[in-house]
């Protein structure tokens, strides 16, 4: 059960898929948390849930504080991500993560307690945050004094009920810059119908948002008229399809 405690101790992680939004989240989260509680000790947890079931942690230190706001340079995760869900104990036991017989979502507990950890931010998508709301139960019911916050981050924004996810315009932006860059082959080969596939779970949204960059993005182009480059060449069928 949690010690008692009236020093706040932050800890981070990011799980789930990749998105680009990990590494400003977690950036922007210390930036945030020195700016309003500066004695508050913050750690990050590597690679999930995974780090937090083997007591692997990073410590944020002075200078990792001051140099955050690099974090919103980079993409991918300065923290690491896996795929660990607390309710799979069957798999969280083939990984080597707990014994056989260990319930993960209790080692994920006494792990946070032991550390002294008073808010856990869960930065991820529909599995993290649901796996973060099974833990917040689990400490709610066994008089774990934890608070569990959950960023939503999804390249799909399909996180009902928040409209915007993080992550997912930049993939929008990323995919429309991508293809600009390959819609240009059709001046070396104008007859060619170049596909440009955008994955979307359970919704349109990225597909559309990314079709909807890139025609915002050319909209302005100017061309050499009678050179091979004409915004005919450079326009788009832009059309969804569900699984």
């Amino acid at each position: 059960m949690a010690r008692n405690t009236d020093k706040t101790k932050v800890a981070l992680l990011t799980a789930g898929g990749l998105a680009p939004c990990l590494s400003s989240a977690v950036g922007g989260l210390i930036e945030r948390y020195s700016e309003i509680a500066p004695d508050a000790e913050i750690i990050a947890y590597r690679s999930g849930y995974q780090g937090v079931l083997l007591g692997d942690s990073i410590e944020i230190t002075p200078a990792m504080r001051q140099k955050a706001p690099r974090l919103h340079r980079y993409g991918g995760s300065p923290i690491g991500n896996s795929r660990v869900k607390l309710t799979n104990a069957a798999d969280c036991v083939k990984r080597g993560l707990v014994k056989e017989g260990e319930n993960p979502l209790k080692v994920a507990a006494e792990r946070l307690a032991a550390d002294g950890v008073t808010i856990l931010h869960t930065i991820g998508g529909d599995d993290t945050n649901t796996t973060a709301a099974d833990l917040a139960a689990y400490l709610a019911s066994n008089g774990y004094d934890l608070t569990v916050v959950g960023l939503p981050k999804t390249v799909d924004n399909d996180v009902v009920p928040i409209r915007q996810s993080l992550g997912a315009w930049t993939a929008a932006e990323a995919g429309a810059d991508f293809f600009d860059n390959v819609s240009n082959e059709q001046t070396a080969a104008p007859r060619t119908l170049v596909i440009h596939e955008v994955m979307g779970r359970h919704c349109g949204w990225l597909t559309a948002a990314t079709a909807r960059a890139y025609m915002q993005k050319i909209k302005g182009n100017d061309y050499v008229d009678g050179l091979m480059m004409n915004a005919e060449l450079k326009a788009i069928d832009a059309s969804t399809c569900r699984r």
